[in-house]
């Protein structure tokens, strides 16, 4: 399937607010704080691949703390962190594949085929392709265990590939936001 990119380099998806509980945010948080990238015209040929999930092979840079839930500056700042600590380092990168779907985004090592990370899209609270890093994309949720919030970057092939992965992710919270509406009406 063909995404366009957004005009902005930094194509984000993103919504405002703590990623929530434990339990992540609730519907009425899901509603309040949903704030989108543009979606490409295309949009509503997206959903049925979408449902069970659309996969992205990238290389997993590493991870840092941050301090706020969304923010371009934010986001930048950590990417350059996190770019300069893979760059001292003379490891080879591990292989992911990346699923986006309206659950989440889970990451599996593309070698061994075991699951690394499940993370629930209510937890995710920002996700964009980096203006200077252009094959960059990168996204930050609420850890689990900690509650701390965690920036994770990855290192796409091309920088298409990187907004693409940014605007399925902003493409899953829509669909992710419809099915809540969806489930929720009339009550």
């Amino acid at each position: 399937a063909q995404l366009s990119a957004s005009s902005s380099s930094e194509a984000a998806a993103r919504w405002g607010g703590s990623a929530g509980t434990s339990h992540g945010a609730s519907g009425s948080q899901l509603l309040r704080y949903f704030v989108f990238a543009e979606l490409p015209e295309s949009w509503a040929d997206m959903q049925e691949p979408l449902l069970e999930g659309m996969c992205f092979t990238l290389k997993y840079l590493g991870m840092t703390l941050v301090e706020k839930p969304k923010g371009e500056d934010m986001a930048a700042a950590a990417i350059r962190r996190i770019v300069a600590t893979a760059r001292v380092g003379a490891r080879k990168f591990q292989k992911v594949i990346l699923t986006v779907s309206p659950r989440g985004i889970s990451l599996q090592d593309a070698d061994t085929k075991e699951m690394v990370e499940n993370i629930s899209i209510y937890r995710i609270s920002y996700c964009t392709t980096d203006k200077l890093q252009n094959k960059v994309f990168a996204y930050v949720a609420q850890s689990q265990e900690s509650g701390a919030l965690e920036c994770h970057a990855f290192l796409s092939p091309k920088k298409k590939i990187a907004q693409a992965v940014t605007l399925t992710v902003a493409q899953a919270f829509q669909m992710a936001l419809d099915l809540w509406e969806a489930a929720h009406a009339g009550r």
